[in-house]
This record gives structure tokens, sequence and C-alpha cells, in this order.
């Protein structure tokens, strides 16, 4: 949920402009400002203060009224705050921030701001101008996408990713049961499982995690990692393979196993999907049960240090070397379809059964 607006703080109001929270949840409000207004009108030296107040004005005048008044600040309505800036009140806890070109807020349903420009207390009457403030406000509960373990998945496009730097495929889950023996997290794969095929799953013995990997021609590979699924906890799951065919598995950042598995040069694969088997194999779909987001693929193997500088962050999709994310944030309506974004523009997933929720508890903001 976004939601926005514009109001306008006077400069020669001394009780200023108040803001307050309607929603009925915790949200996380970002005000921007613009304009100048005049803290003496008699005064040319004051009159063209942006929101940041004092430190707007040109070096020679603050070095002026630091010399003719060391001590003005304590004079301010607001003392321990920026002299002639915007300030926002929190007139619940008390709390002031300097708000200047651009601040963010968390406020809880029904908690107010006070919005005054900061001038000295008795002197608001020889004021002129407004400071104009937008604001957004965002959500501060994530939305993931639910899967219950029947008929759910997202089905992605026919995908072709070169991996001559390697490969690496990054989500996080959380698993509400084992309702299948290798249940999908993802799997990139063709008809009939034929290669090549990467596919990230849990193993037969339910906790323990499972990567797969087959070329043209070759044999299944496996990097089998023990005991790393927890039912209800989320987690971050990486698994890379360099050129040299090198698997590593990490959880959370932290490295959980390494071996030897066989990485295709080129991936071309037509039967791709998020929390499913799709590619005809006999033993069914083996879908996925619980939550999910944050799903990236990307054409080379990652460092540990890379991985964990970004993997409690959003990212852009245009990193280098990412050829596909899912946020899984949101769910859109596309004529008679539900989609979900890949935020690289390759590849749109197509949302079958599965569901967007609220999830406090996802880490990722």
């Amino acid at each position: 949920m976004t939601l926005t607006g514009q109001f306008e703080v006077p400069g020669n109001s001394d009780t200023g402009v108040e803001f307050t929270n309607p929603q009925t949840a915790e949200l996380a409000y970002t005000f921007s400002t613009s304009g100048t207004w005049a803290s003496d009108v008699s005064n040319p030296s004051l009159q063209a203060c942006t929101a940041e107040g004092f430190s707007s004005l040109h070096p020679q005048i603050q070095e002026g009224i630091k010399a003719g008044w060391p001590d003005f600040g304590k004079y301010m309505k607001y003392t321990s705050s920026n002299p002639y800036g915007l300030v926002a009140e929190n007139l619940k806890t008390g709390a002031v921030i300097n708000v200047g070109k651009k601040a963010t807020v968390v406020l809880k349903p029904g908690e107010t701001l006070r919005f005054v420009l900061n001038d000295y207390s008795w002197d608001y009457g020889n004021n002129s101008g407004s400071i104009s403030v937008n604001w957004s406000a965002s959500n501060l509960v994530t939305k993931v996408i639910s899967f219950d373990g029947s008929r759910d998945y997202i089905t992605l496009p026919e995908m072709e990713i070169v991996c001559g730097e390697g490969f690496t495929v990054e989500v996080w889950v959380c698993f509400a049961s084992f309702t299948k023996e290798f249940s999908r997290i993802i799997e990139l794969d063709n008809f009939k499982n034929k290669p090549p095929y990467i596919v990230l799953t849990a193993s037969q013995t339910k906790n323990d995690l499972y990567l797969g990997l087959q070329c043209v021609g070759g044999a299944h590979t496996r990097l089998i990692a023990p005991s790393v699924i927890e039912i209800g906890q989320w987690a971050q799951l990486a698994a890379t393979v360099d050129t040299s065919g090198n698997a590593i598995i990490y959880k959370n950042g932290e490295f959980i196993a390494s071996g030897p598995v066989e990485l295709p040069s080129q991936l071309n694969c037509q039967k791709n999907a998020i929390g499913a088997d799709l590619g005809g194999c006999s033993y069914g779909l083996r879908e996925f049960h619980g939550k999910m987001a944050e799903v990236r693929i990307w054409n080379k193997a990652r460092t540990q240090a890379e991985i964990q500088a970004d993997m409690s962050n959003r990212l852009t999709g245009k990193e280098p070397n990412l050829v596909a994310y899912w946020p899984l944030d949101d769910v859109r309506v596309e004529g008679s379809a539900l989609k979900v974004a890949d935020l690289t523009g390759n590849y749109p997933g197509t949302v079958t059964g599965a569901t967007s929720v609220e999830d406090s508890t996802f880490p990722v903001r």
C-alpha cells in the first residue's frame, strides 16, 4: 500500500500544521520539502530560508549571525533543533526531528506530528511564506507469497541463461510443512525432466536442502546440505556453482556445504516454476508448502561476501549479472491471469493457486 499527499507549513504560525496517521497499521511516512520562507520580512538576509533553515543561508550570513549573537539558538521555539528549519514534533512521544530536505518517520495508528518552522518563540508575527511538504506512506508489513502445498505454484516462461561465469540462486523461504518428498523451491527444467536442468528443493529426508543439476549428455549431479530447513522459520538459502563445478550452499549468508557438480554451460529450459515440479515427473508436482519471497537468479557464482551484502535488502533489478528477480511482494491482475513481476524484465511469472499475504516476521523491507 502506498499513500501520497501534500500540505503547506506557514512561516507565521507558531502552532504549524498537524499530520496524523489515520490508518489502522503502523506506516513509514517519508516527507520531502520545497520552497522558501522569510523568518523576518524586514531583514533581506533572512528571506530565502529553505526547510533546512540556518544551513541554507549564505555562509557569510551564517557567520554574521553567529558573530553578533553566538547563542541565538537557545531562543528558538525548539531550542535543540535547527534554527529556521522545519521540524516535526511527535505529540505523543515528544520527540522532535529536523525534517530538512527529506525525512522518514514511522508512525503508529493515530500518532500525530506537528510541523513548525523553527523561529524565535516570540517572533512569528513578522514572518512570511511557507514550505511545501509532499509525503508518501508505505506499509511496514511486507507481503510474501503463500503456497498451501496443493496445486499452488508460479509458472515461469522459457529461459535461456548463459552460465559462462557460473550460476547462483537465492531465495527466502519459510516451510510450513513437508507435504511432499522433494517439495520444490524452484526448478528450471524441460519436459520429462530432460537436461539441462537445475532444481533447488527439500530432500527426501525432509529437512535436508538438495541442489540438483544435469547437463545434456551428462549424469544427474547433486549437493545435499543436511538439516538446513526449519519448519516455521524464515531463512535465506543460496546455492552457487562456479565454472569448475564447485557448488556451495549458504544459509543466512553462512557456509553450510560444498561439493562437485556438473554445471550446464547454458540453460535452455521450457518447464520452469517456483513452488512445484512442472517437468512431467511421474511423482507429481511435489508442491512447496509455506511462504516464499526474494527469489533471485544470477549468471555468475556469487561470493559469500556478495550474498551477505544484499541478502536482507531489496534489489532494483538492474544489478550486474542478475538475470531474474521475483520479489514476490505483489500479485497483479493482467487480463484473466495473476502475475508476479520479474524486476529484471526478463521472466514474469503466472500465479496458480498461491496467494499474496502480509507477514510481519519477514525480515526484508
